[in-house]
């Protein structure tokens, strides 16, 4: 396929919402019951392909730490990123609440472009018991429509809560799913236990992901048409500089990053304009994990890449 796609996906949420049950459900389609707290970061890599572009994505999804003593150095997570999860644990009001604070992080670390989506966790303990609710979802759409989409009308957000909103334990099938309807369909409850929801949560990603690239891709072409061939800003102002995270242009590991281009230089994220290494079988190929002053123990099939932050 002559398409390609490389994304950079961060997780985030407080300390046992089950970020890394998560990423390895849907990465190795695994789950352990009992995980360690995450040190730093680690990150896996799957490719996936998107039948109806033809495009073979390759996201690199990061586990980040949710304990306190590291979220003074979660920007170093986040540069780069093109997309982000929110998690919280549905069975946590406490959780949801925290959730807030990434995403300040991420606004003022991220461009206003980043994809985000808002993941509620351990579905299926609720499923077992509706009791255990503690985070009604019309809450998490109304946090949606107020934080994520604010110049979006609430009417029908208001409409859809006034008759539930006095119950904590009301779930998201009474809302028929009227959040899609808007087009808020960045929310989700998934369950990393069963698998259920996991693949959906990023299919959606990346077909987004997808649409975001070919929607620049389309402006930048247009921009060459009405400007002769020439490069908008660089002619006029003499200016023309990178600002690229994660390698050289022409390949190498990592193309996540930014690049800056006349009226204006606005920041546009930039990813997959290079060739892609060899992924052997198809599958999951790179995991690596950055831990705090220490180099952790190579993990993987041998073709992980791995840092070291002091």
């Amino acid at each position: 396929m002559a398409n390609s796609l490389e994304a950079k996906i961060v997780v985030l949420g407080s300390q046992g919402v089950g970020k890394t049950s998560l990423v390895q459900r849907y990465v190795k389609n695994a789950f352990a019951p009992s995980i360690h707290s995450t040190i730093g970061a680690s990150f896996l890599t799957k490719r996936v392909v998107d039948i109806d572009s033809s495009t073979v994505v390759r996201l690199q999804i990061w586990d980040t730490a949710g304990q306190e003593r590291f979220r003074s150095i979660s920007k170093l997570y986040y540069r780069g990123a093109n997309a982000a999860l929110l998690c919280y644990d549905i069975t946590s009001s406490q959780s949801f609440t925290e959730m807030s604070h990434w995403l300040v992080e991420l606004r003022a670390n991220l461009p206003e472009d980043t994809i985000l989506h808002v993941v509620g966790t351990k579905s299926d303990i609720v499923a077992e018991d509706p009791l255990k609710r503690d985070v009604p979802f019309e809450r998490v759409i109304t946090y949606v429509a107020e934080n994520l989409h604010p110049t979006t009308t609430t009417t029908t957000a208001e409409r859809a809560t006034s008759s539930s909103a006095s119950s904590p334990r009301s779930n998201r099938s009474s809302m028929n799913f009227w959040g899609q309807d808007l087009g808020w369909d960045c929310c989700h409850e998934v369950s990393a236990s069963t698998g259920e929801g996991v693949e959906e949560v990023f299919r959606v990603i990346t077909r987004r992901l997808i649409e975001q690239r070919n929607s620049r891709t389309a402006l930048e072409q247009r921009l060459m048409e009405e400007f002769g061939g020439r490069t908008p800003g660089l002619e006029d102002r003499g200016s023309f500089y990178g600002d690229y995270h994660g390698g050289p242009v022409g390949g190498g590991e990592g193309h996540n990053g930014s690049f800056r281009v006349g009226l204006g230089d606005k920041r546009r994220s930039w990813m997959g304009l290079a060739q892609f290494p060899s992924i052997g079988n198809g599958g999951a190929s790179w995991q690596g994990s950055i831990a705090i002053g220490s180099v952790q123990q190579h993990l993987g099939n041998g073709l992980g890449f791995y840092f070291t932050a002091v």
